[in-house]
This record gives C-alpha cells, structure tokens and sequence, in this order.
C-alpha cells in the first residue's frame, strides 16, 4: 500500500473555472483518530485511462472518475474524494460540535458551475471516506459490553465480620467481567478484530489500604473458616466500620482490560480500560467476655 499526497487543484476567483494539473489517482481517504487525512493508493502504478492516469512517481492509481461524460480527478488534496457529484473532505468538529460522527466539507460546482462549499455532519463516513482502524477498534470495543468485576467478598454484604479476621475477595468470572471477549467491527474494504482480556482487579477496602489481584479470585467456602485466599484477599481491617459515617466500609474493586486489535493489512493497537464495582462490608469489633 503506498500513501501520498495529491496534487492541488487551483479554483480561478470569479470564473468558477477550476484549473487542473496532472493528479495522481488514490482509492480512498485515510483518516486517523487525530483527525489527519492521507490519500491512500491501493494499487500504485495503476494508472487510470484516459489522460487522467498521469500522477507522481510513475503515474497514478486507480481507474478515474466520470462526471457528465468527462473524467475528473477521484482526489484533489484541497477539496478531498469525489463522490459522483461533488469532492468531500473531512474536517475535524467545529468548536462545540459533535464528536460521535464525522464532519466534512463538500466542494460542488468545481466543473463548469458555481463552486460552493457547505458543512455538515453525518454519524457514518461520507462517500469515498473510510472510518480509521482505530475508529473501528472503538466500535469493536463497543460491543464488547464489558464490566467491572462482579463482586464476591466474604464476610457477605449481608452479614457481619470481625476486625482482625482475612476478608475473601473474588471476581465472578464471566466473559464481560474477565473475558477474552472478541468482537470485529468492519466497512467494506476495512475490517478490525479486538480482543479484551483483564489484567488484574484492584480492590481499595475503603480505609485508605488496597489489594491487587491478577486472577479472579477463589470464591469463599464456609468450610475454610478463618483462612486466608489463596490468591486474593485482605487480611483484616483494624478498626470496625462504626468508625465511618456510614456505619460501612465502602469496597471498589476496579478491573483493568487490556484490549488488543488487528486487521488484515497487518495494522495493530491496544489499549487499556478500567471498569469500576461497588459493594459495602460491616466489621465488627471482636467481644472479648470475661467473668
């Protein structure tokens, strides 16, 4: 795949007649999450037919695009991809516009009418634009529906422990709380497969201390009595939770996703994610009767 830049047509002021030097051909407009835009030449040295092949570095890419019977230039780097009728270019959001889509500019009457620019915005790519990679790892990560940890603590939220004694801390495994979860987001000619896997769980206990965690957890059993997790507790809290204004610690368990992506042209990213649980826990102080 080779990326260039196309050459700029000159639109005379006041004559609305648009001068047009050779142009290399490209396929489509590439477009970053940033917002950058690269012509992009699937099949270099292709060139189109007609006098419209020429182009850069051994001319262009391409078969051309017709407009009334005429071939015109697919790509002008000043007014963006032809879309049959007009050039569209991508433009990054006017200040306090939406950031959910994509905005653009369609340059019309380029050939023989009156030139004129609009604006405007639309939830999908316009014409001859594709989303970037990144863009469609988003929308993959979108439907991944992933979670925070699916809290399991023992003593029970229900119920009552003792200061001093360990506290079991365990995540519920399922794929949207520690996956791998895959899911695959494409437009035609672009296609992107992610994958989400949690990294760890920390748990903040709510007085000031936290645990990490790199696995889910054990679930607790009655039958282990006051043991401690083999691979992910606490090992008691020194005050009870009269102490807080709420009578209860406050425990956030936050799962960190690493999710990674790929396409078929050999284009990868990650990213991390961090999703968030809540549950509360009632400590009691220890009695200690004598006689």
């Amino acid at each position: 795949m080779l990326i260039r830049r196309a050459v700029a047509l000159l639109l005379a002021v006041g004559a609305g007649a648009l001068l047009a030097p050779d142009v290399a051909h490209a396929d489509y407009e590439h477009c970053d999450a940033l917002g950058n835009c690269y012509w992009v030449v699937e099949k270099p040295g292709t060139g189109g037919d007609g006098n419209d092949g020429g182009g850069e570095s051994g001319g262009g890419a391409g078969q051309g695009c017709r407009y009334e019977g005429r071939t015109v230039p697919c790509v002008v780097d000043s007014f963006g991809v032809w879309d049959g009728s007009c050039y569209v270019r991508r433009v990054p959001p006017p200040p306090g516009g939406r950031t959910d889509g994509y905005w653009s500019i369609r340059t019309c009457g380029v050939y023989g009418g009156i030139a004129s620019q609009t604006m405007a915005w639309s939830p999908e790519p316009p014409a001859g634009i594709l989303p970037s990679y990144q863009e469609l790892a988003q929308r993959a990560i979108a439907q991944m529906n992933l979670d925070g940890p699916d809290i399991g603590i023992a003593p029970r939220t229900d119920g009552a422990g003792l200061v001093g004694l360990p506290i079991w801390l365990w995540n519920r495994v399922s794929p949207s709380t520690w996956g791998p979860v895959t899911r695959t987001a494409a437009v035609p000619g672009r296609s992107v497969a992610a994958t989400a896997r949690a990294q760890k769980v920390v748990w903040d206990m709510g007085d000031g201390q936290s645990v990490t965690c790199t696995k889910p957890g054990t679930p607790f059993q009655p039958a282990f009595g006051n043991k401690r997790s083999p691979d992910c507790g606490y090992d008691g809290y020194r005050q009870p939770s009269s102490t807080r204004a709420d009578g209860r610690y406050t425990v956030t368990a936050t799962t960190t996703w690493l999710v990674t992506w790929s396409s078929g042209g050999g284009n990868t990213g990650s990213q991390s994610i961090d999703l968030s649980s809540t549950t509360t826990i009632d400590i009691d102080e220890l009695q200690v009767i004598t006689s």
